[in-house]
């Protein structure tokens, strides 16, 4: 199969903004009244959509008031968010072969604005500030006339991998975001990757005869 057209997830994918990320949530929990969490418990916790992890672990707050906190502390922990190793560099590949490549993220579009700024990623298209990717990736399909059996969603989370089996598109997992590599096996992707570079040398080496874990 030869893959034509790239769809993106953001954070934990093309950025490394977990630690951010994770100090602004214990921020936000701390205002909510509710015990912070170790990284470790943070990455077993944390899920998309990310109003329903609110929802569990600080049910008693509304989710317009937890965005608040969670800005007041991200707007300066935001700045230590850099592009993950190999992440530009395969991008430009995709680039170079002729790939159309988009964003599908959850990101506020104010954070997405500022830390794309920094890095150089530029999408046909992007869509941010989508909660639920799942209710979105048709849609994407569509407008954009992409075939789902040239297209791949890469992405950091089990949600990611359920996108893109909504979609009816190939999935990519790597291993650079927030769900460990049993999170990410339980989703069953089509593949995973440590990193992007791992990826982009199949890709390199393989791509014209790929198969899916599901294949052998």
């Amino acid at each position: 199969m030869i893959i034509r057209n790239v769809i993106f997830d953001w954070s934990g994918t093309l950025v490394d903004d977990l630690e951010a990320v994770w100090r602004s949530t214990n921020y936000t929990l701390q205002k909510s009244g509710v015990p912070e969490m170790s990284l470790a418990e943070f990455r077993s916790e944390f899920s998309l959509p990310f109003d329903q992890f609110y929802s569990r672990v600080a049910p008693a707050v509304s989710l317009e008031q937890l965005e608040e906190w969670y800005k007041e502390s991200f707007l300066e922990e935001q700045r230590s968010v850099r592009a993950l190793p190999h992440a530009e560099e395969f991008f430009e590949y995709c680039r170079r072969q002729g790939k159309r490549t988009f964003l599908l993220s959850t990101i506020h579009p104010d954070h997405y604005r500022v830390q794309s700024q920094k890095m150089n990623f530029p999408f046909d298209r992007e869509y941010v500030r989508v909660m639920d990717k799942r209710l979105k990736i048709c849609e994407i399909l569509r407008e954009n006339n992409l075939s789902a059996s040239e297209t791949v969603f890469i992405g950091d989370m089990q949600h990611d991998v359920e996108t893109a089996k909504t979609g009816g598109i190939f999935s990519c997992a790597v291993l650079t975001g927030y769900n460990t590599a049993r999170q990410l096996a339980a989703a069953q992707p089509d593949w995973t990757v440590n990193d992007l570079s791992e990826l982009q040398h199949q890709w390199e080496t393989h791509e014209a005869r790929l198969k899916t874990c599901h294949d052998e």
